[in-house]
């Protein structure tokens, strides 16, 4: 389940936050002065009527709001746990999340809505919740729960934060998180000015014979390179997507459209990468020949196409040898 949200995330889009708390609330730099506040997302309108005490995040599909609790010094009760790592912990939280404060929840394979309540939360924060359809009239009979604005997918980076800005009363702080988070990627583009103009492929391997890879502008990891000068290489924009999502595949006899400025990919296991790489087509690449290949974690691929306020630094990060490359 969690590959199949890596390689065939949703569409973005714009998603909303509409506050309706009072002005004097806004105005204020104190947390508790700016409830109550009412929350609108898909599932109803969500009231939470003092500053949240014990907050727990689930990120089943992205972790935009376990990020901007970190982000903006909240300590959560519980959140969903790392499925990729071996122990729970996202790569780039290791140094903020500590699991004797902070339960780390298996929610990959469903919510377990009693061990929830058992920690009783004030607030359950869930706008990256793809499976919040057929949890959230649960989970909002334990604690006052936010969902996804519109559609599971649909809100940037940017609007998770301001939606858990504006749960926590800290609708400033957020601004400055995100204001921050931006100033950074600025600073990756000035650094590699060598990537502005350049296209890039980026793709996961996890099906013997078969590579998928991101093939629309639309997708959030696709506008995150672009902010770097970056797109698509055009040989993999016209394929066909796989369910109307960005992603598009490709067979062996393909992976020639791969190549690329700079070629990403992923794999989750060590054969399906020797497959890969043994196939003419990859031997032959530009990129190949010309050492502009990067391979990367299925980690690194989530992120990128799920970007959360502190994961994309770390992200960027892991990206840097690639940019370094197009540099020389």
């Amino acid at each position: 389940m969690l590959l199949a949200f890596v390689l065939a995330a949703g569409p973005a889009a714009c998603g909303s936050v509409e506050d309706e708390g009072t002005d004097s609330a806004s105005q204020s730099g104190s947390a508790s002065s700016a409830f109550p506040v009412s929350i609108q997302h898909k599932f109803g309108t969500t009231e939470i009527k003092a500053e949240p005490q014990r907050v727990v995040a689930l990120g089943n599909g992205g972790t935009d709001d376990i990020d901007a609790l970190y982000a903006l010094g909240v300590t959560p009760v519980a959140i969903a746990k790392d499925s990729f790592s071996s122990d729970g912990v996202y790569p780039w939280l290791k140094d903020r999340i500590d699991t004797e404060r902070t339960k780390l929840l298996d929610t990959l394979s469903g919510i377990d809505y009693e061990e929830i309540a058992a920690l009783q939360p004030d607030l359950i924060l869930a706008t990256s919740d793809f499976t919040l359809d057929k949890d959230y009239e649960k989970l909002s009979a334990v604690a006052p729960t936010v969902g996804f604005a519109t559609t599971w997918g649909a809100q940037t980076w940017q609007e998770h934060v301001q939606v858990v800005g504006k749960a926590l009363g800290k609708e400033d702080e957020a601004e400055k998180v995100i204001a921050d988070t931006e100033d950074g990627i600025a600073k990756v583009k000035a650094e590699h000015p060598a990537l502005d103009g350049k296209n890039y492929t980026l793709s996961m391997g996890n099906t013997p014979a078969k590579i998928f890879t991101i093939a629309s502008e639309d997708d959030f990891a696709a506008k995150l390179m672009g902010e770097l000068g970056m797109s698509l290489a055009p040989t993999v924009t016209d394929i066909k997507t796989v369910s109307g999502s960005p992603t598009g595949e490709l067979s062996f006899e393909q992976l020639d459209r791969l190549d690329a400025d700079l070629v990403i990919i992923a794999f989750t296991t060590p054969d399906l990468k020797k497959a890969f790489e043994s196939s003419a087509l990859v031997k032959n690449m530009s990129a190949v020949k010309d050492g502009n290949y990067l391979v990367t974690d299925a980690e690194t691929v989530s992120q990128l196409r799920s970007p959360s306020v502190l994961g994309i630094p770390w992200a960027l990060e892991t990206l840097e040898p690639g940019f370094a490359k197009l540099d020389k």
